[in-house]
């Protein structure tokens, strides 16, 4: 007998709609909402001008109507054209990896011998998950979108399902929101209290690889279940063509070309990393190294000048709607910043704290954080917004400065994973083919289990009260 058909109100809506759902109901908001903002400073080391406590204000009411809901999407697009453009010519400097074989020939040998060794994929999805984790302590999410089709090639290849190859690739996701130097986060919220910057790095360090570790040990189980029984995949039945390896593990041969190939991803990996820690490099500067990476992987590859830029186009193909999500979900903010309702949120949702005992009031701390995030995905954002408002709220309450920036970290960073305005998230979605509902399904253990993690390691740091200060 075949599935019965869900009814319309059981149904998850496309992505799109959803987002499109939720625009609306802020713009709605904005004429119900009193409108109120926070007078803000500039302060050295930041690069957002941050609150100012205690200063909370109300201001005349705007609300935003229709056609400038509308007009939202296109100032997200505008606003996000830098992330926009990275996701599709990276993915377009790894189509032309992928059609060189280079991916497939390396990660044919590569599980070719990890099963001769006997190694199971087990040990394969902790590597995995750890080497994303540890790139996220110094690269941003976005930076692993045009990864997910080698994490999705190497699950699929140990008899997963594409649920896990984008689980081993939110490693980095999980690095970076407990990334114990983490400059858009760690580095934003030191500057404003004026804590030696990225002080607390043995409890931070600690923290990260427990929460990497519980993230290795919630993908594994899945992952185990999937492979007894297949048909127990949140993803069973969709269609996975073109992202699976097409031949045996021993076919696999990595020719002088696909060294070649190879010789340009670590290239690309080298720069990305050495220019974030180093030179002070972003989105743009790393948007031009997979670009530069690509064409010339693509010279190696010996492909001629209008194969490459095939190769370009067709890889920006397959992450344009991703694209697409991140200039919508953009939108989300930016209306709510008109309608001058952003602050208002954010002061409502920080003023019950100051009543709680110290422990209660830093766990619910890391709640009202990860609620504030689905409205301000942005790390650094976020935190201009809020930490000159928490901070005081943490003293009144007996906390310290870093246990507040841990609060913060957990919030912010944890709830990327499963959230649609997260806009690196959407673009892994469409490059994976897994329905945000099908992932949100597995995401919330992951988060889960990682808040567990992090309230753990806040009740210590309440009662060590954690410093300097």
């Amino acid at each position: 007998m075949g599935l019965k058909e869900k009814k319309w109100y059981m149904r998850m809506p496309h992505v799109c709609i959803l987002l499109l759902i939720i625009i609306l109901l802020s713009a709605a908001l904005t004429w119900i909402i009193p409108a109120g903002e926070f007078d803000r400073q500039q302060i050295e080391g930041t690069s957002r001008a941050v609150v100012i406590a205690g200063s909370y204000h109300s201001v005349e009411q705007s609300p935003v109507g229709l056609f400038d809901t509308f007009k939202s999407i296109t100032k997200g697009f505008q606003a996000t054209a830098s992330i926009i453009a990275m996701i599709l010519l990276s993915s377009g400097a790894f189509k032309v990896m992928i059609k060189s074989g280079m991916v497939e020939n390396l990660l044919g040998r590569v599980l070719h011998r990890v099963g001769k060794r006997g190694g199971s994929g087990t040990v394969v999805v902790w590597i995995v998950t750890f080497v994303f984790s540890l790139m996220g302590i110094f690269i941003g999410p976005e930076v692993h979108v045009p990864f997910t089709v080698i994490t999705v090639a190497v699950s699929l290849a140990l008899g997963y399902d594409l649920i896990v190859g984008m689980a081993m690739l939110i490693g980095g996701c999980i690095g970076f929101a407990t990334a114990p130097i983490n400059a858009s986060t760690i580095g934003t919220c030191d500057a404003i209290c004026g804590l030696p910057l990225f002080s607390g790095m043995p409890l931070r360090t600690a923290f990260w690889f427990c929460a990497t570790c519980m993230s290795c040990i919630i993908i594994s189980r899945y992952a185990k279940k999937v492979k007894e029984h297949p048909e127990k995949s949140y993803t069973y039945g969709i269609d996975t063509t073109g992202l699976a390896l097409t031949k045996d593990f021993s076919e696999c041969r990595m020719t002088a070309r696909n060294w070649g190939v190879f010789a340009c991803l670590i290239g690309i990996f080298a720069f990305t990393i050495l220019g974030c820690t180093k030179w002070g490099w972003y989105i743009d500067e790393m948007t031009t190294v997979f670009l530069i990476g690509g064409i010339i992987a693509g010279v190696v590859a010996g492909f001629s000048g209008n194969e490459i830029v095939d190769c370009f186009i067709e890889g920006a193909k397959d992450v344009v709607f991703g694209a697409m999500c991140v200039g919508i979900a953009n939108a989300i903010s930016i209306v709510l910043t008109q309608g001058h309702i952003m602050d208002t949120i954010i002061n409502a949702l920080s003023a019950p704290l100051m009543n709680m005992p110290t422990v209660v009031g830093a766990l619910l701390m890391t709640v009202v954080h990860g609620i504030i995030n689905f409205f301000i995905p942005s790390g650094s954002g976020q935190a201009a917004a809020t930490m000159p408002i928490m901070f005081p709220i943490g003293d009144l309450i007996g906390m310290t400065k870093q246990t507040s920036i841990l609060a913060f970290q957990i919030g912010d960073g944890v709830t990327n994973i499963c959230i649609p305005t997260m806009g690196s998230l959407m673009a892994v979605c469409a490059m994976a083919r897994v329905p945000f509902e099908k992932w949100f399904k597995f995401a919330v253990r992951m988060v889960a289990g990682v808040y567990l993690v992090g309230w753990v390691f806040v009740c210590i740091a309440v009662a060590i009260q954690w410093g300097p200060f």
